[in-house]
């Protein structure tokens, strides 16, 4: 599902760019299309868990996946240190993408806990991880972001 993270986070990107005035368009895209990977942080076999091994291995061990990292608090606490620290540009990127990896999971049969450790109730959707459903959604949303692009650019 890392591709299909990726895509729906260039597509939030993109959406928001077209809808209101951003600093930076597309430095904006790119932060928050690389940080929609950031939740799966706490699964080592994950893209990002294997590059960052020595960081996902003991989140893993002490969080699980889809456990407290695929929650709103770790975008809430981590965008609120930055944005104290004068990152207000960091945080707004961090938060849109961390976000839409949660919504992309939300509509799993997985699913995602938005406040764990809080409460049991899991947002859950159809879609199986890695299935036929996936792929084609992947392929719309990738086909939509070209077309968002290319009327950015005035393309078409």
């Amino acid at each position: 599902m890392f591709k299909t993270h990726l895509a729906f986070g260039l597509l939030i990107s993109l959406l928001i760019v077209n809808t209101i005035n951003v600093s930076y368009p597309i430095i904006f895209v790119i932060l928050v299309t690389i940080f929609t990977s950031l939740p799966d942080i706490d699964h080592p076999k994950s893209k990002i868990g294997r590059k960052l091994f020595f960081i996902s291995w003991p989140i893993n061990v002490i969080f699980s996946h889809r456990g407290f990292f695929h929650s709103i608090f770790p975008p809430l606490i981590i965008s609120s240190v930055l944005y104290y620290i004068g990152l207000k540009f960091l945080a707004l990127t961090l938060t849109v993408g961390y976000i839409a990896h949660l919504l992309g999971d939300s509509i799993t049969k997985e699913g995602i806990n938005f406040l764990h450790p809080f409460t049991r109730f899991r947002l859950q959707g159809p879609i199986t991880t890695g299935q036929t459903f996936e792929y084609i959604i992947y392929i719309s949303i990738l086909f939509t972001d070209l077309l968002i692009t290319a009327k950015l650019f005035n393309i078409i």
